[in-house]
């Protein structure tokens, strides 16, 4: 049952209920596609207040066309206080940098709409002060937020693939209360897997052993994990961390979900740059 309907002459009618809840969603999956490509994790919870904004705010659609300047104005100020909500203030320069993405993700957002309406003109779809109003089912809107989130995690992967030879990292280990911190490398050719939990694996050189083995009698017998390169091949024995850390400048600390495996190469940790999205 629809809580109520307004009927704007040059829109027809737009149902209030549906009205925000579809903004709080397509919010919501902003929010989320502006975490991926700041590398943020934000709790599920700052994500829902700040989709609660967008819905609301998405009332202005009932006024009359507001003048461009007012109407992004508005836009700007609700726009700031969605990301002040999801991510927080630290710094005025990273405030400014998540906003930017907000509002960039947005735009493209915006594009897409105008171009599926323009090309397809969905049954009830209609905008006003740059907000929109879909007359569709939700399963038809889920799909297409969900395939749209998954194209820009795609992209940020690209993006992280291309530029990540380029940057210096490095990871950090804890395991039963000791930690361990080396240099690492992101490579696109670590695929390892491991079969049973899903989880990558990070390779790494034999000074990990210190940290793997700290636990001496309590320790859990390592899992052995066939591999091969283009040299050789064999069987990497791969352990379970507590934490993992990887460290860059221009990134926030990324916490990962990986498991430890010891090569015998002296060489930097190596993983795969799918771990930073």
């Amino acid at each position: 049952m629809r809580l109520g309907k307004y009927w704007l002459k040059i829109m027809g009618v737009v149902y209030i209920d549906l009205l925000i809840i579809i903004n709080l969603y397509i919010t919501f999956f902003l929010i989320k596609a502006t975490s991926v490509f700041l590398h943020r994790q934000i709790t599920t919870k700052r994500v829902l207040l700040g989709a609660l904004v967008g819905g609301a705010s998405s009332l202005i659609i009932l006024l009359p066309p507001l003048l461009f300047l007012f109407n992004a104005l508005i836009k700007i100020v609700v726009g700031s206080i969605i990301v002040l909500i999801a991510f927080g203030y630290k710094t005025g320069y990273e405030y400014m940098k998540n906003s930017l993405i907000f509002i960039i993700i947005n735009v493209v957002f915006a594009g897409f709409t105008l171009m599926l309406c323009f090309f397809a003109s969905p049954l009830g779809m209609t905008h006003n002060n740059g907000i929109v109003y879909f007359n569709i089912s939700f399963t038809v809107l889920i799909i297409t937020t969900i395939s749209a989130y998954v194209l820009i995690r795609l992209l940020r992967y690209a993006i992280d693939a291309r530029s990540a030879g380029d940057r210096t990292f490095t990871i950090t280990f804890t395991r039963s209360g000791k930690t361990v911190t080396l240099s690492a490398l992101a490579d696109t050719g670590n695929m390892l897997t491991d079969y049973f939990s899903g989880l990558p694996v990070i390779i790494c050189p034999p000074l990990l052993s210190d940290l793997v083995m700290s636990d001496n009698n309590n320790a859990i017998p390592p899992r052995l994990l066939p591999y091969n390169t283009i040299s050789s091949s064999g069987l990497i024995p791969v352990y379970k961390a507590d934490e993992i850390i990887i460290k860059s400048d221009n990134m926030p600390d990324k916490s990962v979900k990986a498991l430890i495996g010891i090569s015998e190469n002296d060489a930097p940790a190596i993983f795969n740059p799918k771990l930073l999205i």
